[in-house]
């Protein structure tokens, strides 16, 4: 049994490379555009607490709406135009209900200088619900980036939910108007007790652009060969792979995907073997660092691979956390008070079980968990 950090031929591998690899991971980035959370939780509806707003364009390129309530149960009730491009709504959520609506005079608007938000739609009692958020003087704002705190909801995830919130920005209590009505009943907004950009803010908080990643979605079937092309690298379903050429085996070093905007980032130290050529026995530790561009931290952890004569397991856990990079005091302030900005990752574990028949054919069965306490 060996375990090393740094992977040579002769210590890893019992045969020679065939020249194809095999990836255990998945990259999948949604549509979502926009989002704002409006939080009344001190004043809250008899149902409802919290309401999120998100905008995401069709294959169309056509606006679409979808919002999220938050129910006083702990539980979630998602009211979408028909056509609304999910991602993954149903597996960040638990026990979640969905029901189409209309919205047709929804908006969501943010320039340079003002926020516009306006949703309005009937619940499944009946009972007609109605918001506006409007937002003046934002030239002299200073949005800054967040990763979502969305994955401490799933207890059970399907997915790492790597949501990256650029510009993102608190709402200025003196140029911000918030309206919130349901059932003709009118409802306070929370406030925010941090003075972010040095001024009393409301705690609707908002993002003008979103770049959300699902990081190996939970899957159970067969593992497709892949054969790098010129300069150790290869493009499959979206997924760009940065290659080692370990004497004719191709190991993993990194991987990435991208929209018209963003980009994610995982890379390993060292390299993810040839997974099918291992020796038996082989043990590699290693570490993995997730990062999106121009944001200001990053998620890390630890990975682990084992095989033991035709099963190889190889599990990540994020235990690093979030580990954000931001030079402004308040918000330092703000992540080291909010301890679930920074740690929520450490409660997500990913193990895959790979299996290879007498064809070496790789079959994997893998999945997320979360270390609840």
């Amino acid at each position: 049994m060996k375990t090393r950090k740094l992977l040579k031929k002769t210590d890893v591998y019992s045969k020679r490379s065939e020249g194809i690899f095999y990836s255990p991971f998945s990259l999948s980035i949604d549509n979502m555009e926009h989002l704002i959370l409006v939080n009344f939780e001190k004043d809250p509806d008899e149902f409802y607490n919290i309401f999120e707003l998100q905008q995401a364009r069709d294959k169309n390129g056509e606006k679409r709406f979808l919002v999220i309530a938050y129910r006083m149960d702990g539980y979630t009730d998602v009211y979408h135009q028909d056509g609304f491009p999910f991602g993954s709504q149903s597996s960040i959520l638990n026990d979640v209900s969905f029901f189409v609506r209309s919205m047709e005079n929804a908006k969501f608007e943010v320039s340079a200088d003002h926020l516009e938000v306006l949703f309005a739609f009937e619940d499944k009692t009946h009972r007609e619900i109605k918001v506006k958020v409007k937002e003046t003087n934002r030239l002299k704002k200073k949005p800054f980036f967040l990763l979502a705190p969305i994955g401490v909801v799933p207890k059970k995830p399907m997915a790492l939910p790597v949501y990256s919130l650029y510009k993102m920005s608190f709402t200025k209590q003196k140029y911000s108007t918030i309206e919130i009505e349901i059932d003709k009943v009118k409802h306070k907004p929370d406030t925010f007790p941090l003075p972010i950009d040095c001024a009393k803010n409301y705690f609707t908080r908002y993002s003008a652009e979103t770049f959300n990643v699902d990081l190996n979605k939970n899957f159970h079937g067969t593992l497709l060969p892949l054969k790098p092309g010129k300069n150790n690298s290869i493009e499959n379903k979206g997924v760009n792979y940065e290659l080692i050429n370990n004497d004719g085996h191709c190991e993993i070093k990194g991987l990435n995907a991208k929209n018209k905007k963003h980009q994610i980032n995982i890379s390993f130290s060292p390299p993810i073997p040839d997974i099918i050529c291992l020796r038996d026995e082989m043990i590699v530790d290693g570490d993995f660092i997730i990062t999106t561009d121009k944001s200001t931290g990053r998620i890390s952890g630890g990975y682990h691979l084992h095989k033991l004569k035709n099963e190889i397991n190889l599990q990540l856990q994020p235990n690093k956390g979030w580990q954000p990079n931001e030079g402004r005091w308040i918000l330092k302030i703000l992540f080291l008070a909010v301890k679930v900005f920074k740690e929520w990752p450490k409660s997500y574990v990913w193990n895959a079980k790979i299996k290879l028949d007498e064809t070496e054919q790789p079959i994997m069965e893998s999945s997320w968990k979360r270390i609840l306490e």
